[in-house]
């Protein structure tokens, strides 16, 4: 017989057991009151009581003894533990005096202990168990892409030996380029620094001719173009990256069979490959460096990049270019990891219809019942919703807001 849905195995402090039954108890801690004259008493909640888990389960097999003694020396050991309920999940729980008992059998040549453990929540948090550094990784993979985009790029481009056709058309593709990037910075609000480091830039790219002969300084200087978005900063990075990550879809195609036209079509592939492999990078820096305010918000920007990705991957994959397609993979592989791992812990986002118009702070109240944080939640409220005036939250309307769960821990 099959276990039923969302049971698992129980163990104590790793040590595993077979469960037959368990059993819960809990309820409330309070004070009754009673006053002379008073035909009723009043009831003073003092906060839900520790909940209490039974569990009758049993060891058996050949080296039962040693593994029952395992389970002995694990609920006779000091401090709280980790069970793995059967029903509940991980939990911290402890093992008070005279709350468990043992009876080992033999009929019938079985050789069987069996336990009745009493466990009592602790309320303490899980102990902290080392995870990998999701950000890290991804923002050294998108320093191995850039890094890479260069020379992919010198090996797929050239203009030597080519007529003037050919390098005027690269000129050109390499002036779209340029333009794009100048106008997101425009867009992001570059000054200062960032502006002078973005003008430095484009004054190297300057040099076309001299650039077009020597293709991996040419991708360097483009990948440090693509860069300075990154120092500018602002609301719209990440909007500047998706734009380049886009950019070439709709450049005229190259028409003809000649190999001058071959090869302006092959540099043509060569700039777009460039300028989309080093935005990718840095889209993945960005987001390994952003921090998100709900679950949804982390799994939707992962979801969009991945499909970005994706598709970058697959187009250079058809065109032959393995070297690029491992790149985007990669790229991808790194931010999924990264999201989903820090996306996990953030509070889910629900939705939540106030039957008048309020004020953000009483829905807030209302939601998150602390006074402590009540402003930030209205703030969150109202960003989040885009509401026009936070004495006023539209009644009927459908809003965005976090679950309570996650906010109040």
């Amino acid at each position: 017989m099959s276990a039923p849905a969302g049971w698992q195995k129980g163990s104590f402090r790793g040590v595993a057991f077979r469960t037959e039954e368990s059993e819960t108890s809990g309820g409330r801690r309070g004070v009754v009151h009673e006053f002379p004259q008073a035909e009723k008493p009043v009831w003073e909640d003092l906060g839900r009581a520790a909940r209490s888990y039974r569990i009758d389960c049993h060891i058996v097999g050949e080296d039962y003894p040693a593994l029952a003694n395992e389970l002995v020396d694990a609920l006779e050991a000091p401090g709280a533990g980790t069970l793995i309920h059967p029903w509940f999940g991980s939990m911290q729980v402890a093992v008070p005096a005279g709350a468990w008992s043992r009876r080992d059998s033999a009929i019938d040549g079985i050789n069987i202990a069996w336990f009745t453990i009493d466990f009592i929540e602790t309320g303490l948090p899980a102990p902290a168990v080392a995870t990998a550094d999701t950000q890290a990784a991804a923002i050294a993979q998108a320093d191995v892409a850039a890094d890479a985009a260069p020379s992919l790029f010198g090996a797929a481009f050239s203009v030597e030996g080519a007529t003037a056709f050919v390098e005027e058309a690269a000129e050109k593709v390499l002036g779209g380029a340029t333009t794009l990037v100048s106008l997101r910075a425009g867009l992001q609000g570059g000054f200062g620094g960032a502006l002078a480091a973005l003008q430095t830039n484009l004054g190297l790219l300057g040099e076309t001719a001299v650039l077009l002969r020597a293709p991996i300084d040419l991708g360097r200087a483009v990948v440090s173009l693509v860069q300075v978005l990154g120092a500018i900063g602002g609301p719209a990075e990440g909007d500047s990256y998706r734009a380049l990550m886009d950019w070439g879809g709709d450049l005229p195609p190259v028409t003809g069979d000649t190999p001058a036209r071959n090869l302006e079509r092959e540099n043509q592939a060569a700039m777009v490959q460039l300028v989309n492999l080093a935005a990718s990078a840095e889209l993945v820096r960005w987001l390994a460096g952003s921090d998100f305010a709900s679950y949804d918000e982390a799994v939707a920007a992962r979801d969009d990049a991945a499909d970005r990705l994706d598709a970058l991957a697959l187009r250079q994959a058809d065109a032959g270019d393995d070297g690029g397609a491992d790149q985007y993979d990669a790229l991808r592989r790194a931010c999924t990891a990264d999201l989903t791992a820090r996306g996990g812990s953030l509070a889910r986002l629900q939705r939540y219809t106030p039957a008048v118009t309020e004020p953000a702070l009483v829905i807030a109240m209302r939601l998150y019942g602390d006074p402590s944080s009540v402003i930030d939640r209205a703030d969150e409220i109202v960003a989040r919703n885009k509401v026009r005036h936070p004495g006023f939250v539209p009644g009927g309307v459908a809003l965005q807001v976090l679950s309570r769960e996650a906010v109040n821990g």
